[in-house]
Formats: C-alpha cells, structure tokens, sequence
C-alpha cells in the first residue's frame, strides 16, 4: 500500500451483512502485515460522545460548534458534517500517516472504492457498480468483478494490498 495518501476503501452491505464482524476479522491480520489501518464508521442514527453534564457538553451548548478532546492517550474532534463535504479527501488528511481507511457504510459516499458483502438471505442492495471492486459472499455469484469468501481473510487482504489511492 502506498505511503502518500491512505488507501481510502468502503466495506457496504445490508444490514446484518455481516460489516463489523468482516472488519473485526480484517484488522488483526492487517496488523500483523504490518499495516497502521483506521476505521470509520457510518452512524445514520448519530451517536453520542458529548454528554450532558461534560465540559464538551458545555462547551457546544454555549456555542462552540468544534470540539477537539485529548487525553495522554487518545484524541477526538467532533465537528458539524456540513464541514466534511468532501469525506474523502477529509480522511486522507485526517489519517495521513495511516496505509488504509477501512469504511463501514457509506453506501452512496461518491468517490470511494467499495467492497460489497451479499449474503445469502439477505438480498443485494444497490449502489453504483463502478465503485464496487469486489464482492464478498457466502454462495457463488455470477459477477465480472472478483468475489471472495467471507473466511478468506489472507485472500481479501492479498487483494486490499494490491490497491493504489487515485
């Protein structure tokens, strides 16, 4: 994988596709190739870090609209989305010194390499086929682009690494 921007890749599927258990089976096996990998994740519903009663709380509830928070060991930036309209170049910046962004979600984000997971039960959900590079499954399907088993990991990866950032 390249050294100048991370390779930016979304894993999409349907719900219950099996997403977060893919990438919690990824991200060991990338370590151990050595690689500094970060994960984004798509919350529709939102999520709650700044909570009632806490200085960022306080903080936004007075007007503040970015808060960055650190600590000796970790640091968070909550900020509006209207401020990322371009998600793909932020998190080419934001992880600079990272190999890969691994995405989950971001289904119909433009401009973002996609990995599509189709299970079997579960029907295949619709998004621009240029952006998918691969399908990940576990039956046999008829695609013109390669398709992995959800236990290949060392086979997803060997192809994660052939990937450049355009």
């Amino acid at each position: 994988m390249g050294k100048n921007a991370p390779i930016i890749l979304s894993i999409i599927g349907k719900s219950d596709s099996g997403k977060t258990t893919l990438i919690l089976k990824l991200l060991p096996e990338l370590k151990r190739r050595g690689y500094k990998v970060a994960v984004a994740k798509h919350c529709p519903c939102g999520f709650d870090l700044d909570i009632e009663g806490k200085d960022s709380y306080k903080f936004s509830q007075a007007g503040g609209v970015g808060t960055f928070l650190s600590s000796e060991e970790e640091i968070a930036l909550l900020r509006p989305r209207e401020g990322l309209s371009n998600l793909k170049e932020k998190l080419q910046n934001y992880f600079s010194d990272f190999d890969l962004v691994l995405m989950e979600g971001y289904n119909n984000e433009p401009g973002i390499k996609k990995i599509q997971i189709i299970r079997s039960g579960i029907r295949e959900m619709d998004s621009p086929l240029d952006e998918i590079i691969a399908y990940i499954s576990d039956m046999p399907l008829d695609k013109d682009k390669p398709v992995y088993n959800l236990d290949d990991i060392s086979g997803i990866i060997s192809f994660i690494e052939t990937l450049k950032e355009n």
